[in-house]
């Protein structure tokens, strides 16, 4: 009997039996073979339709058995990642278990036993292709699913509903759990971890499976709560989606491949646990203007958490004093998810400083150390800022000469800030003699990227060319290599008096392929694509380079919308999806970020 557990709440001998076990399957080249199945199987026959629920609970089923076999331990279940308490600061992220966010520029997880180095992703052709990458928050969804999502999904029903997956929006339980409407739960999951947990070898990712264990889990609690309401279509819809359909790419076992073998969770031996919620942090009250509060982190890797209340609108300035070095981040308001700033050194010394124009509401802060092995005392003070502050981060002005600056020592980023009040097209760009990578977020946030660039500009400089809209941009550059260092400049500059003048080639719709090359491991070459009419459109590459595709709508709160590997000819990605007028952006790079290789691009309409 597989006892499926909250990841969270795992012993360390648990932790210990899990990863040695799945790191035998990896040696044994027997994991890789999961993440082929997966990114193998015909997209249409297991996702945005009725059987994704059971193929991914029979997918789960043989992962467990090859665990149980490698550990000795019958009982060795599938932990699962209960969202509500899985956030980036949850005990399943720790080095024991998974590890934690990937680096904040590279993307690679430098944490825990499947950090960069110790284990590799492979891509659909069972190519190694790297470290496996995570970027909490930073893909598109800042937020988990919350027990309120959960319940909300928990009280619909039917299970599926016709056309069964040609319009994935259709009212079911299983739609709206998968991500296709309502709250977004399944799809979440994977945007908000990021990197390798994007595209369809997405089991690269151990927590792949533990994701996939908590859409089972309720999925199972579901079937509890409505007991008569089956497993849809019983017949009659397409081929593998019946309830006695053999479904794609499960191979034979001790259990069937048809969605009817796997309904009953305890018939073929599993038994989720009582979830135990977990206690939620007391929130420490900081009172506007009163004196500094002391405390301290007395344990390594602990967090303080406080809360602001504000009646009314307020600039006001968040900051710590002393000598330890201490990690800020500000939530809300009225959201203790909803991530609003960041800041390390903003203030005196080492010391964090968030100054925000924040409305009416309660918001929320999280303190760390910012080496988590390290223990200190601080003390930290909520006041008003009666006069224009001066601005923590650099501030570009457009137009204005280029300005001096340099990355002086390893592992060091500079971040800048600029206001657009204008809609138009911008150029960002570096000079000098140092290789620097530039990323771009906002608008009016720290933590959403929008856009990030290598060597576009002269030499080995970074140029970004966007069309922007009207709000506050934050600019990060680096070296390219995070042990070096060097002096630069930066400038920010309009290409045009005229907005919306393209600054990056253009796809023509229904226009003969581009041709274009990844001429360097790591570059992106980025294409707006200007819709005039409403309909579904298909992007795609052409040759024999294997390519990573992303459409990104700049308007959108969310600008990531689709992403895509191996769906197009051979190794390259296609995207069909139905668009709304306005500008769009295509980004391209190489799957490998060591290799290159030619390509043609096109769109078409239809």
């Amino acid at each position: 009997m597989s006892i499926r557990k909250d990841a969270n709440l795992l012993s360390s001998a648990e932790r210990t039996e899990l990863v040695t076990a799945i790191l035998e399957l990896k040696r044994a080249g027997i994991y890789d073979q999961f993440v082929l199945r997966h990114s193998t199987a015909p997209m249409s026959s297991i996702h945005r339709v009725p059987a994704f629920l059971p193929w991914h609970r029979r997918f789960l089923w043989d992962l467990e058995q090859a665990l149980q076999r490698v550990s000795g331990n019958p009982d060795l279940g599938i932990p699962y990642w209960n969202w509500p308490n899985g956030d980036a600061n949850a005990s399943l992220w720790r080095d024991d278990l998974l590890g934690g966010d990937g680096d904040a520029f590279s993307l690679a997880v430098t944490t825990g036993p499947f950090r960069e180095g110790q284990w590799t992703v492979v891509n659909s052709s069972g190519t190694d292709a790297g470290p496996l990458t995570r970027a909490f928050g930073r893909s598109g969804e800042r937020t988990l699913p919350t027990q309120a999502d959960i319940d909300q999904v928990m009280a619909i029903t039917p299970y599926d509903s016709q056309p069964w997956g040609q319009d994935a929006s259709a009212p079911g339980f299983r739609a709206q759990i998968e991500g296709w409407a309502g709250p977004n739960l399944h799809n979440r999951g994977h945007v908000w971890v990021g990197g390798s947990m994007l595209p369809m070898t997405s089991p690269n990712d151990p927590v792949f499976f533990m994701h996939h264990c908590m859409v089972d889990k309720i999925w199972h609690e579901w079937q509890q709560r409505f007991p008569n309401q089956g497993y849809l279509p019983v017949s009659g819809g397409p081929f593998g989606q019946n309830l006695t359909d053999p479904m794609a790419s499960t191979p034979a076992a001790s259990i069937g491949s048809r969605p009817i073998d796997v309904l009953d969770s305890t018939a073929i031996g599993i038994r989720y646990d009582d979830a135990t919620i977990l206690p939620q942090p007391t929130y420490i009250p900081l009172n506007l203007d009163a004196p500094p509060d002391a405390s301290g982190i007395t344990t390594a890797g602990e967090i303080n958490y406080y809360q602001l209340t504000l009646d009314r609108r307020e600039t006001v300035s968040i900051e710590t004093f002393g000598d330890s070095d201490t990690f800020m981040t500000l939530f809300g308001p009225d959201d203790r998810t909803r991530e609003l700033a960041t800041n390390d050194d903003g203030g005196a010394s080492f010391n964090a400083r968030i100054i925000q124009t924040l409305s009416a509401g309660n918001y929320f802060i999280q303190l760390r150390l910012f080496d988590p092995t390290q223990t200190g005392s601080y003390r930290i003070q909520a006041s008003r800022v009666t006069s224009a502050p001066p601005p923590s981060i650099p501030v570009l002005s457009i137009g204005e000469p280029p300005l001096n600056a340099s990355i002086a020592a390893a592992q060091e980023s500079d971040l800048y800030q600029f206001t657009i009040t204008t809609a138009g097209s911008y150029t960002l760009e570096t000079f000098g003699n140092t290789d620097l990578y530039l990323s771009l977020f906002g608008p009016d946030s720290q933590t959403m990227q929008i856009a990030e660039d290598d060597d576009s500009g002269a030499a080995t400089n970074a140029r970004l060319q966007l069309d922007l809209q009207p709000g506050t941009y934050f600019a990060r550059v680096r070296h390219f290599s995070p042990t070096l260092t060097g002096a630069y400049q930066i400038q920010l500059r309009s290409n045009d008096s005229t907005p919306g003048i393209p600054a990056v080639p253009i796809l023509v719709v229904n226009a003969a392929p581009v041709a274009a090359e990844i001429s360097t491991g790591g570059e992106t070459d980025l294409y707006r694509i200007n819709i005039a009419t409403a309909g579904q459109y298909t992007i795609e590459t052409l040759g024999g380079t294997d390519l990573f595709l992303t459409l990104l709508n700049p308007a959108s709160t969310t600008p990531q919308i689709a992403t895509d590997d191996d769906s197009g000819t051979g190794l390259n990605p296609r995207i069909t999806i139905d668009l709304q007028p306005g500008s769009y952006f295509a980004s391209v790079r190489h799957y490998s970020a060591t290799s290159s290789g030619a390509y043609r691009i096109h769109v078409t309409q239809g």
